[in-house]
């Protein structure tokens, strides 16, 4: 028996989809019903007129704060696809993030190890990668930069990361992947996407790395049934500019408008005023020093090192086709 967590986030459910199409039996958490739901719908119109298949998911309400709820999830599981995660590069979410990112997959590792499972395979990210500044390039060799400020999200899933590499060394065979933003009808990228399409038309001048869906699950299977264990894999296909990526949107969704660069010089204020209203206690703080760098870094992502492992070719970035 099969258990992904975060079964009804973006990664899980088409990773999911993957797994019961091949006839295996998945146990699938969740943590509301509203979102189970939806799930289901979403991965019922995927699978067409196979819907029986459907009966090889054992859904689970549980939560990765909840070491108990965790538990009984994993009565006859072998293998384990660690999905779940909180996803926010507010300053207002560290506590949450930290909470659920790192000390949720910490109880997932010790259930491993309690459990005997024979691999887990760990959907960190690109976020949570070295960025020496000295280094023109980021691959899996980039060394963590203590000294550099990172984004909480960032600390949260190295330190998730961290808790996987322990794992590794007390005797759970592990896989990582760090992949790059994520395309898909139901990414949540799709939200800046949508406020691009409405006109927001100032971007940053730095860039990202980029992979489509498909080529995630398809590789998480991949590296879960091969004997790879105890390695890292970047799952980035292409970098683009920020530029490009909105010219794009504009362009699948038949918009023409003028595009701007958006001055650092506006983030670093806007960080600046929030942190100041945030002393007098009027608002949450959203803005990081790190988050803004970020957005201007054009550091290329190097997501090669798979290639040779797996045999494998990125699929062309044609989600914007």
């Amino acid at each position: 028996m099969i258990l992904v967590t975060g079964a009804t986030g973006f990664v899980g459910s088409e990773l999911i989809c993957l797994l019961v199409k091949k006839n295996l039996n998945v146990v699938g958490l969740y943590r509301n019903e509203i979102q189970k739901n939806k799930t289901i719908h979403i991965i019922k119109s995927r699978l067409k007129k196979n819907t029986e298949k459907l009966k090889k998911i054992k859904w689970i309400k549980a939560n990765l704060k909840d070491f108990s709820s965790l538990e009984n999830a994993f009565l006859g599981i072998r293998k384990v696809y660690h999905c779940a995660a909180l996803v926010s590069m507010a300053f207002k979410d560290r506590d949450r993030l930290i909470l659920i990112n790192q000390e949720g997959t910490s109880h997932i590792v010790n259930l491993c190890l309690k459990n005997n499972i024979k691999k887990l395979v760990f959907v960190s990210s690109i976020a949570a990668l070295g960025n020496d500044k000295y280094e023109n390039e980021i691959d899996e060799s980039s060394s963590w930069d203590n000294e550099t400020e990172k984004t909480p999200y960032s600390y949260s899933k190295y330190g998730a990361e961290l808790e996987v590499w322990r794992g590794s060394e007390e005797g759970l065979p592990v896989v990582i992947i760090n992949p790059g933003v994520i395309l898909g009808n139901e990414s949540p990228i799709n939200i800046m996407f949508d406020s691009i399409k409405k006109g927001f038309n100032f971007f940053p001048a730095g860039s990202t790395g980029l992979v489509e869906i498909k080529d995630v699950v398809h590789l998480m299977y991949y590296l879960m049934e091969s004997n790879i264990q105890n390695e890292q894999f970047i799952l980035v296909a292409e970098n683009w500019s920020y530029k490009k990526i909105y010219e794009m949107v504009l362009k699948k969704f038949n918009k023409k408008t003028t595009l701007y660069p958006l001055p650092k010089s506006i983030l670093y204020s806007a960080w600046i005023i929030e942190k100041i209203i945030s002393f007098f206690g009027l608002k949450k703080r959203f803005l990081t020093k790190a988050f803004i760098k970020g957005l201007y870094d054009s550091k290329k992502i190097n997501g090669d090192k798979i290639k040779s492992k797996a045999s494998f070719s990125y699929s062309p970035i044609d989600y914007f086709n």
